[in-house]
């Protein structure tokens, strides 16, 4: 959603500059003391920067998002004269149309701030990881519904992973199960996170994911209850590990099986890509295992 709105963001701008310039100007307020074009040119450029920012700016999601909502509620006078007015802009050719379009900026107000996240900062008062600073704090709830508390894993060295079992690189579970075989007995817990914001390639129910991870993949280690890594209703393990080991470009997780790996302390180490293979990541957890006697 925050990628849609950047995208309509970037294309209103384009239309700043070209094709839609007299339409803009028709809703510029007169007792602006500029010139109108000047005015549209000016708000073109936020409204590029903004979208752009919305797209690639994700360290700072929060703040674009107040951002934006704060340049909606800015040009808001411009849609009221237009109303008032009676001005023709945009397809807008009665007022019925024009008060409707009134109530539309506000539902873009909100979904700037929403689909950044900025809607549950400020609703906590501007904390913007109010959650913990510490991994052994977390909790989170397995897939038969039970509740998970990171500190049970105190003294071991934990590999967490975003999975999902209709993604092309679902033979990764086989490796982990390879991992967790391995080098569970040494003290390595491997934690699966489902999630379905890639393409939608997880099953719905959290049984069925169960299921086709023991049946398909011959899974045994831990899995969590699916859950989102990214926006607005990130679970909280992937936001502190995503603020502890940003990826480039931003922190976001990128797609299915990216990995974290966590010491005996509790610390986050390391950060590994989707496309990086259990195997690849066996002698950093040799060596945590190692640091952790």
């Amino acid at each position: 959603m925050k990628g849609l709105l950047g995208a309509l963001m970037v294309m209103a701008a384009i239309g700043h500059f070209t094709f839609q310039r007299a339409e803009f100007q028709a809703q510029v307020p007169n007792w602006i003391p500029l010139s109108k074009d000047l005015v549209v040119l000016l708000s073109g450029v936020v409204e590029l920067s903004l979208g752009l920012s919305m797209l690639f700016w994700t360290k700072k999601q929060v703040g674009v998002g107040i951002a934006l909502a704060t340049f909606y509620l800015l040009i808001f006078p411009g849609n009221i004269a237009q109303y008032m007015n009676g001005t023709n802009a945009f397809g807008l050719d009665t007022d019925a149309a024009r008060l409707t379009r009134l109530f539309f900026q506000p539902v873009l107000i909100l979904w700037a701030l929403w689909s950044t996240g900025a809607l549950k900062y400020l609703r906590k008062g501007g904390t913007d990881n109010p959650e913990t600073s510490n991994f052994y704090d977390l909790s989170a709830v397995d897939i038969s519904g039970k509740t998970i508390h990171m500190s049970d894993f105190k003294g071991k060295v934990v590999l967490i992973v975003n999975t999902a079992t209709k993604c092309g690189l679902a033979p990764q579970f086989e490796g982990l199960e390879e991992l967790h075989r391995k080098y569970g007995p040494q003290g390595l817990v491997v934690l699966g996170f489902p999630c379905s914001q890639f393409a939608h390639q997880e099953l719905d129910d959290n049984q069925a994911i169960a299921q086709s991870c023991s049946l398909n993949f011959g899974v045994t280690f831990q899995l969590l209850a699916k859950t989102d890594v990214n926006g607005p209703q990130t679970h909280p393990v992937f936001v502190y590990l995503k603020n502890q080991l940003s990826g480039f470009p931003g922190k976001n997780i990128k797609w299915n099986f990216t990995k974290f790996l966590i010491d005996s302390n509790g610390k986050p180490v390391k950060r590994f890509s989707p496309t990086t293979k259990p195997q690849a990541i066996a002698s950093y957890i040799e060596t945590a295992l190692k640091n952790s006697l």
